[in-house]
């Protein structure tokens, strides 16, 4: 459980409805607001709060009617991190809600989240979500803001919807809006015109469009006068002559044959033709007219002497087939082989060579595809026909710690190649890293020979390693892994230490396992916790019989004068 620095809960007057914060209005967090609150050590799925907290906590959200599921709530809060990477903390309950990710050493970040309760009261818990197994650190969050989501924080009604009521806690249109009735629908206008009525029910029916509220009144042909008819089309509204009748025209008849005559719908000046006969209102069609090389894929061809009516390749032309008909390019078309086969053209009588079953001989190069990733439909059975250079966005480059992928667009288009020097920048380690402050003191900076053109971003490959068998211990006197206060670590064959300083390369001698061998009348051992050392005067003060022995209360004489004098005891110290 988290250790948590903060002022006894709120009175219950102030558990809800006052904002501890300007900007936090409604703030119904349980807790005092402006605490801080320490996640120092916590493991995934721990609680925050610690338990009389957390008990507190549940206990104050008992009392808000709106902590519900799933009602929209809104959480902010203050927050500062020593974690140097993100971690994740949130409320328990159907995978967590109210989730926030606290970033890397965040410095008096402000996060919030809004989302949909899932947990009663009794298990509201704002827990460690998602990091490392334990915080090898702290977060401390403070300025807490818990409110129900309003609907007026956010536009959530469109057209033909109304907004409930001020303070109504939502966070969707079915939550915050009421539908418009049709008797308010401004468009709907009550169903007036000569088009539309009233639907049943129109005082209590919800809409506000006429589709929605009103019945379409059809046209009927009685209301068509002498010399009019009916509108020739369905579905058309209206109740009076000038919405559905129109005069009789050359349009509406048929003439005796499609092919063989042309129903002449418009006179010269472009004004429908008026009519109702076939010398009124139909024209011949004659073969002589038609020109049969305009025939889909050149399935005919012109007879030597057309005659007779018809205005159909059928009626007037003579066939043509692929049998006499020879494909070109043949590197994209080849003979469907079927002779009598009707037609004079690539797309009749060939099959199409694409592009997309066409294998690139140069690894280099691809067959290209649409934006949308399938093949175009371009023919060709060749590489000049069907290849072009890849692309680098396809490209991963060969070492990622040594290049950097280029920008996929290169002058408004996509950049091609398929190699490192084309797709990729290089890393270099003298731009990449400061190896003093990579790791510690157990790397250290390669000489400037070295970096010349040296790629890389880690600190294997662009730092010299600092080993603790170059290294002496602070005391090691005479070099020879002992000193006083601390002892060379042993290098093994599996493994060298690195490092360069005495807490990465040494152990360290406590006074604590050390043990005088002069008298303990007039040595006394040092009372500092962890002190370093192995010696005497490392571990051991002087016991002076000036500081220690009062000789008059012996009834033997005058103190000592001689400040130097060691001993704690009458024998010692009293003449």
């Amino acid at each position: 459980m988290a250790s948590v620095v903060t002022a006894p809960p709120l009175p219950s007057s102030r558990f809800f409805g006052e904002a501890s914060r300007g900007p936090c209005s409604g703030n119904q967090f349980p807790l005092d607001a402006d605490g801080d609150y320490h996640a120092t050590g916590l493991s995934r799925g721990e609680d925050l709060f610690n338990k009389v907290d957390l008990a507190a906590f549940q206990e104050g959200l008992k009392t808000a009617a709106d902590w519900a599921v799933p009602v929209a709530w809104h959480l902010s809060v203050t927050v500062n991190s020593t974690i140097k990477e993100p971690v994740k903390f949130g409320f328990a309950g159907s995978g967590g809600f109210l989730m926030i990710t606290v970033p890397a050493e965040a410095a008096g970040a402000e996060l919030e989240a809004t989302g949909r309760v899932a947990a009663g009261a009794s298990d509201a818990s704002f827990q460690y979500r998602d990091g490392p197994q334990v915080l090898n650190g702290d977060v401390i969050f403070k300025n807490f803001c818990l409110r129900p989501r309003r609907c007026e924080e956010k536009e959530f009604c469109g057209q033909g919807w109304v907004a409930k009521p001020p303070k109504t806690v939502g966070n969707s249109r079915l939550e915050c809006c009421e539908p418009i009735t049709c008797k308010d629908a401004a468009e709907v206008d009550g169903c007036s015109g000569t088009a539309w009525e009233q639907k049943p029910n129109f005082e209590q029916l919800k809409g506000y469009t006429k589709d929605q509220c009103c019945r379409p009144r059809l046209c009927d042909a009685k209301v068509c006068g002498p010399g009019f008819k009916a509108k020739n089309a369905t579905g058309l509204q209206g109740s009076t002559a000038e919405e559905c009748c129109e005069p009789a025209f050359c349009h509406e008849i048929q003439c005796p044959s499609e092919t063989q005559y042309t129903l002449l719908t418009h006179d010269a000046d472009g004004k429908p033709r008026r009519g109702s006969t076939v010398s009124e209102c139909c024209k011949e069609a004659k073969c002589a007219d038609l020109d049969c090389s305009k025939s889909p894929n050149l399935a005919w061809r012109n007879k030597t002497s057309p005659s007779g009516l018809g205005s159909t390749f059928i009626e007037c032309c003579e066939k043509n087939f692929c049998a006499d008909f020879t494909c070109s390019p043949s590197s994209q078309w080849k003979s469907k082989a079927i002779p009598k086969l009707q037609g004079g053209s690539n797309e009749a009588c060939c099959q199409p060579l694409m592009c997309q079953h066409h294998t690139c001989q140069d690894p280099k190069q691809m067959v290209p595809k649409l934006p949308d990733g399938s093949f175009s439909l371009a023919l060709g059975s060749t590489d000049a026909e069907c290849c072009e250079l890849k692309s680098c966005k396809d490209y991963t480059c060969s070492d990622v710690t040594k290049w950097s992928k280029k920008p996929l667009m290169e002058d408004g288009s996509l950049r091609k190649g398929f190699d490192d020097e084309t797709c990729c920048e290089e890393i270099f380690c003298e731009n990449s890293i400061d190896c003093e402050r990579a790791d510690g003191s157990k790397w250290r900076s390669k000489s400037p020979e070295a970096l010349v053109g040296l790629q890389g971003s880690t600190i294997q490959q662009c730092c010299d390693a600092n080993f603790c068998a170059d290294f002496t211990c602070s005391t090691d006197a005479q070099g020879t892994g002992h000193g006083t206060k601390w002892y060379k670590k042993a290098d093994t064959n599996q493994h060298h230490y690195q490092g360069s300083t005495d807490a990465e390369c040494c152990l360290p001698k406590y006074c604590e396992s050390y043990e005088t061998k002069l008298p303990p009348t007039k040595w006394k051992r040092k009372t500092v916790v962890g002190l370093l050392g192995s010696t005497d005067a490392e571990c051991y003060d002087k016991r002076l019989c000036a500081e220690e022995v009062d000789c008059t209360s012996f009834g033997v004489g005058a103190n000592v004068t001689d400040a130097s004098l060691m001993g704690s005891t009458r024998e010692e110290c009293c003449f």
